[in-house]
């Protein structure tokens, strides 16, 4: 994969919870979902465009989003802070563009 080649970027939180001494922990961190013209990768695994069917959001709070990606291996959710919007757009273009 090429920077050069992106398309769109957003960044995501994944959340990890654990119990420590009794006490639950919750370790938020961010990461990026990148959009190429044929692969989407996230920090955890890559996907082809092929094999994502849409990318939608809905707003879950005043300033979180949460992203759906539709896969051939079920709907993965991401919790987003910034607006979704530009980032779905992009994938919808490209997915007419292919289809």
């Amino acid at each position: 994969m090429d920077q050069t080649n992106l398309l769109s970027s957003i960044t995501y939180i994944d959340t990890e919870r654990s119990i420590e001494a009794g006490e639950m922990k919750i370790i938020e961190t961010e990461c990026n979902i990148h959009l190429y013209e044929d692969i989407l990768v996230t920090s955890a695994t890559k996907f082809q465009v092929s094999n994502v069917w849409d990318i939608s959001y809905k707003s879950f709070s005043a300033e979180t989003n949460l992203l759906y990606l539709h896969t051939h291996r079920g709907v993965l959710t991401y919790k987003v802070y910034t607006d979704p919007d530009k980032f779905v757009k992009t994938f919808k273009k490209l997915k007419n563009e292919n289809y």
